[in-house]
């Protein structure tokens, strides 16, 4: 064969080979391209969402320290109705002193008079019938003035000599007015207001931080495999922990941090202090709107399956529903009776 056959055939074999490799160039561009434009798509989605998830944080921030604003708000005028209480508990207990000083001089007046039996225990009757008055005017004590007058009225009973009909039925007048009225166990609803404060601190919330029991079990059993076995689930569970899914029956749970949640668990706590003191001070309207809130409190953040929750809202709205703020009559019958009587028996001796 010559020379120009050769170099022919050996042309016609580079060609198919060249050609193979610029296809195959040709498609590992395209695979790149392919690649770095699903690269660069997923780039960008992760910024999007980065961006989002930075939005939805500073919104839920700002509404933390709103919160957290409202909170000391709160705390300012719950402290200055605590000493407006004070002060007033103030003014009681100098009316109080002042009333007691009135008692030792009468008590004196009585001594240097020396009167007879009869004008004795009307001057006892009338000083306890004022003794029930204070009763109902300063602490809206009922019971204590119902005690009072049916301790007047047996004193009188056993006063045959004494005309004292008139008397008589308008301490009973006053009783059936007095026994008419419902009493306010103010004692009992101060205790259960005492065991919701005391339960505050661990109501567990909407979104709890501590670990689930079962999971807590498991990595528990697992201390009894192997030491690689150990380790792998260790490493398992903390990849694991890393994204956590959960199912939520409210759409929008409230996010708070470690520290949020020890000042929503603070704020609950002054609002029934708040309340309780309400109810010492027979504020029907303060008691039911910090009641309110506080059910609402737990109504938003707390977890409404639980059923420590779900006794503590049932024991609010159960308080919220009794009144704390009676109105109370007054016994000026039953005094003005009483001075009658004492002016009768005095005239004549004049």
């Amino acid at each position: 064969m010559s020379e120009p056959d050769i170099s022919a055939a050996v042309n016609n074999n580079a060609k198919p080979a060249s050609a193979k490799r610029s296809l195959l160039s040709s498609v590992a561009l395209v695979i790149a391209l392919v690649a770095l434009a699903a690269s660069v798509g997923a780039l960008w989605e992760s910024r999007q969402t980065a961006s989002e998830l930075q939005l939805n944080v500073g919104t839920k921030l700002g509404e933390q320290t709103n919160l957290l604003k409202d909170t000391s708000i709160r705390t300012e005028q719950i402290v200055r109705d605590l000493r407006e209480s004070q002060n007033r508990v103030a003014l009681l207990e100098g009316k109080l002193a002042e009333f007691q000083g009135q008692r030792v001089a009468l008590e004196e007046m009585y001594r240097e008079l020396a009167r007879a039996p009869d004008d004795w225990l009307l001057a006892e009757v009338e000083q306890t019938l004022n003794i029930a008055s204070r009763e109902l005017t300063l602490a809206g004590n009922v019971r204590a003035a119902l005690i009072a007058l049916q301790a007047a009225d047996q004193r009188l009973a056993r006063a045959d000599k004494l005309q004292v009909v008139q008397l008589r039925r308008a301490i009973t007048q006053d009783m059936e007015r007095l026994k008419a009225i419902p009493l306010i166990d103010a004692q009992g609803v101060s205790l259960k207001l005492d065991n919701l404060m005391a339960q505050a601190p661990t109501l567990p919330l909407t979104l709890p931080d501590a670990q689930a029991p079962g999971e807590r079990e498991t990595r528990a059993k697992s201390d009894d495999d192997g030491v690689v076995a150990r380790i792998g689930k260790d490493v398992w569970f903390e990849m694991q922990q890393l994204v956590r899914i959960r199912k939520l029956d409210n759409g929008d749970p409230a996010l708070l941090s470690p520290q949020q949640s020890y000042f929503l668990r603070e704020n609950l706590k002054l609002r029934l202090l708040s309340a309780r003191t309400a109810l010492i001070a027979r504020d029907d309207i303060n008691y039911k709107e910090d009641l309110k809130i506080a059910r609402d409190m737990l109504t938003k953040y707390f977890d409404p399956k639980a059923k420590v929750n779900i006794n503590s809202l049932a024991m609010l709205k159960q308080l919220q529903e009794n009144p704390v703020s009676i109105s109370v009559p007054d016994i000026t019958v039953s005094l003005n009776a009483a001075r009658a009587a004492r002016a009768a028996r005095e005239r004549p001796q004049r």
